[in-house]
């Protein structure tokens, strides 16, 4: 199983500001041609793939890379307006029940593909969400390696537990940073851990029965949805005896079982995230007993590196770049003055891409400041298991739908 992103069209269609209805965008074609495909020679060639794997090496990292970066985004109203006309839409903070408009997509995008898309507007320093699908956000499946930022979260909080609230993700084992961990699940750089196999050892360290619960007791979402199983591979000798900042040695005990399996929705994938990225926003949603610390780890790496002095890791380096094909990076990079952000997690199996997807696209003036409802943010969580003559076919597809 491999983990990459998904693409940007429905940026592109169904504006994060909602300035284009569903009846102004055409619906994607559901094919492309195999010689139509690839950028570089790596593209066209082998099992992986230009958009999910970045064989061609295009992925763009942004220059300001401040591990205690907020989206500066602003907007005057939690209401905005379709610059095509139509009624107004409303934004909610997290404290509202959880709405989702699941025809806004319809049209946009196919039915075959699996989506929650999570628009934000920050009104006077408070995320608003507005939720879009196109019918299929509750579908329940498989979502491969995609899942593995959810593990990796569950594990730091059994760690603050353990510790006693002194060391989550920033502490070492074998005298390894956990971050680096982090940042080799999402890049797949596999010399010295698997992808699968650290993902297996999270659920170790964090608990199965743990993991599933947070999907019903702080999610709240249904019993079809579980959430524990592992991902194809043995988990490494690491251990699980650990070594806070602090120098203070400490252990927890592995969890052995056999958890239930994956089986989750775009939606629940979405909001996992959200609730992650919003730690600091939405104190109310955040997940318990997890600290800021912890998600800049998962966010970026660990900031003293030993496997991969001086990069940017953790869900920053997720191979998979979607969401930078779908918009002109340069153009983000210079409006943003190097403070966009993209953070994701792909899952690849059977054929089936899936995609977590977090993004800000600030717009900022001369001085540094936020040009008022210029900015976007989302987070979109995807999912394609059908489409296309071949699996690299299908993979420009999904970056096609994003």
């Amino acid at each position: 199983m491999r983990t990459r992103t998904l693409a940007f069209a429905l940026v592109a269609a169904a504006s994060f500001t909602a300035a284009c209805s569903p009846e102004e965008a055409a619906a994607p074609e559901e094919e492309t041609s195999e010689a139509a495909l690839g950028s570089c020679a790596a593209a066209r060639s082998g099992d992986h793939y230009e958009f999910l794997d970045d064989v061609c090496h295009k992925k763009v990292l942004p220059t300001d890379v401040d591990r205690n970066w907020q989206c500066p985004n602003v907007a005057t109203s939690a209401t905005a307006t379709p610059a095509g006309g139509g009624a107004a839409v409303t934004y909610a903070p997290a404290s509202a029940a959880v709405s989702v408009d699941a025809a806004a997509l319809r049209g946009i995008v196919p039915d075959s593909l699996e989506v929650t898309l999570v628009l934000v507007r920050r009104v006077g320093g408070r995320p608003h969400y507005r939720y879009l699908s196109n019918g299929t956000h509750d579908h329940v499946a498989q979502p491969w390696s995609a899942t593995k930022f959810m593990a990796v979260a569950n594990g730091a909080r059994a760690l603050r537990e353990a510790s006693g609230g002194r060391a989550g993700l920033d502490a070492t084992v074998q005298g390894v940073p956990l971050g680096d961990l982090v940042t080799t699940i999402h890049n797949y750089d596999e010399r010295r851990f698997s992808s699968n196999g650290l993902a297996r050892w999270f659920h170790d360290v964090g608990g199965r029965s743990e993991a599933n619960d947070l999907v019903h007791g702080w999610l709240r979402r249904p019993a079809s949805e579980t959430f524990g199983g592992n991902y194809g591979a043995p988990a490494p000798g690491l251990g699980y005896t650990f070594r806070a900042p602090s120098g203070a040695s400490f252990s927890v005990d592995p969890d052995g079982s056999t958890g239930p399996r994956n089986a989750l929705s775009t939606r629940t994938m979405a909001e996992f995230l959200k609730r992650l990225v919003m730690h600091r926003e939405d104190a109310e949603t955040r997940l318990p007993g997890i600290q800021w610390v912890d998600l800049q780890h998962l966010f970026y790496g660990a900031p003293t590196s030993t496997m991969f002095p001086g990069k940017v890791g953790g869900m920053s380096a997720d191979t998979a770049i979607y969401v930078q094909s779908a918009v002109d990076v340069a153009k983000v990079q210079s409006e943003s003055r190097g403070k966009f952000r993209v953070f994701s997690k792909l899952g690849f199996g059977d054929g089936h891409y899936v995609e977590n997807q977090y993004a800000c696209f600030p717009v900022l003036d001369a001085t540094g400041k936020p040009v008022p409802d210029a900015g976007k943010e989302m987070f979109l969580s995807v999912r394609l298991e059908s489409g296309g003559a071949s699996e690299r076919e299908r993979d420009a597809l999904l970056a096609r739908h994003v």
